[in-house]
């Protein structure tokens, strides 16, 4: 696959049987992986939908910058091409179970140890400097702002954006919580910590943006690897906290009283920022 070009990849994605098992009917358990099949004894095909129409592939460049700069296991992405239907990203298989099949099964302490790694995950990537970071959403390979997806936003208006800068993303939020308020009248919404602006005291830092039991794998080879990498992107650090408490709260798989103590210690305890979401989450069911 390494050697062969653009066109020869393709073509053998456009002409082969399309129905190759996903990784949930090969293992015949729920991965919710229903996109990512096995190409080769390792190697999988994930193919995605993107908002875009350049070359980019933000998931493939966010993987490719961890892969890069940090010390976090994470899939190598042996080839990523966009056709007219997909982005499609040929990545290392990965032999282990996902953290949401093990977690029940470890000791006190063993969730703490896995615990412990992930903090030092999160704070890796907060680590990385790159020229892309003054630029809020998903990686690129240029400047200019893309739409992007993330369980912050609701379901009215699943992607959002683009956003040029820090300032067009925090205005984008400001107006969200000025139409929270004024279609909430009559409710506590007079707080302070309320009516305070969005908090874009830090720089954007790069965030997984989908921390969640299902997107940890348990490698057989003994280490905590990291998937998944669709929400990724350059937000404030404090983005991380809430999109893994909404995947907790409100998300498909998740995870016991441990796995929810330990997320502020994983991503930092941003509860007064959770608290200005929440209220300004309301008006993003105004489009």
């Amino acid at each position: 696959m390494d050697q062969m070009s653009d066109e020869e990849l393709l073509y053998i994605l456009e002409n082969t049987e399309p129905e190759r098992p996903s990784l949930s009917e090969e293992a015949g358990v729920e991965l919710h992986d229903n996109n990512v099949h096995r190409w080769t004894d390792g190697t999988v095909l994930k193919m995605t939908i993107d908002q875009e129409l350049d070359d980019d592939i933000p998931e493939a460049i966010a993987m490719e910058l961890v892969f890069r700069h940090t010390l976090i296991p994470v899939p190598r992405v042996r080839r990523a091409l966009k056709d007219q239907k997909a982005c499609n990203i040929w990545m290392d298989y990965i032999r282990g179970r996902q953290l949401k099949y093990v977690w029940p099964t470890l000791s006190f302490l063993g969730k703490l140890r896995i615990a412990f790694v992930l903090r030092r995950y999160i704070r890796q990537l907060r680590s990385i400097r790159h020229p892309r970071s003054v630029v809020p959403g998903p990686p690129g390979s240029g400047f200019a702002g893309r739409r992007h997806s993330s369980m912050m936003y609701g379901e009215v208006v699943f992607f959002r954006g683009p956003f040029s800068t820090y300032a067009e993303l925090s205005a984008f939020w400001n107006e969200r919580n000025r139409i929270a308020h004024m279609s909430r009248a009559g409710t506590p919404a007079d707080v302070a910590e309320v009516l305070a602006p969005f908090d874009d005291s830090e720089p954007l830092v790069l965030t997984h943006g989908d921390l969640n039991l299902r997107n940890i794998l348990v490698g057989d080879d003994g280490r905590i690897w990291l998937i998944d990498w669709a929400d990724a992107g350059f937000y404030p650090p404090w983005f991380e906290f809430v999109n893994t408490r909404l995947q907790q709260h409100e998300g498909i798989d998740p995870g016991d009283w441990v796995w929810d103590a330990v997320i502020p210690f994983i991503c930092g305890p941003y509860y007064k920022q959770e608290s200005w979401y929440l209220h300004a989450g309301y008006g993003l069911n105004f489009k």
